[in-house]
């Protein structure tokens, strides 16, 4: 348990990243903030089904990380320790959703494990893209 308490509580680590010296690292954090923003609100518009739409928006937090010299890893398994609640908000939906929406051969799926997967992929994607706004900006900054 204190191996999760200190993984979970090391935000020191992400704060030091923001002191790093990238072209990311540089830009205005307002200009960061704001972007981020909209990115965080124009991921969670999309509606239940649209998996394959959201899948081009990983650009943006993994460029940004690449272009800043994040630790992927790290990232990953920051997003990770945080995904049981992302696991536990959708898993009820294959059940409540039982209406056949994509059938790939003799396989059907449900329309509750599409929303499932976009209620991963949005979590990864939102997530992601606030390590990588904290990790380039730090907490002050932001």
């Amino acid at each position: 348990m204190a191996k999760i308490d200190a993984s979970f509580f090391d935000l020191g680590r992400l704060d030091r990243l923001a002191y790093r010296d990238s072209p990311v690292h540089r830009l205005d954090p307002r200009a960061k903030l704001v972007t981020t923003v909209v990115f965080l609100v124009t991921v969670v518009s999309f509606g239940k089904y649209e998996v394959s739409a959201l899948l081009p928006f990983f650009l943006f937090p993994v460029v940004l990380a690449a272009v800043g010299g994040l630790p992927a890893g790290y990232l990953v398994k920051k997003v990770l320790l945080v995904s049981p609640f992302a696991l536990f908000v959708g898993i009820a939906n294959p059940f409540f959703d039982r209406t056949p929406l994509v059938a790939l051969g003799p396989v059907v799926l449900s329309g509750g494990w599409v929303s499932f997967a976009a209620i991963l992929v949005r979590f990864a994607l939102t997530v992601g893209a606030a390590l990588v706004l904290i990790a380039t900006t730090s907490f002050h900054g932001v």
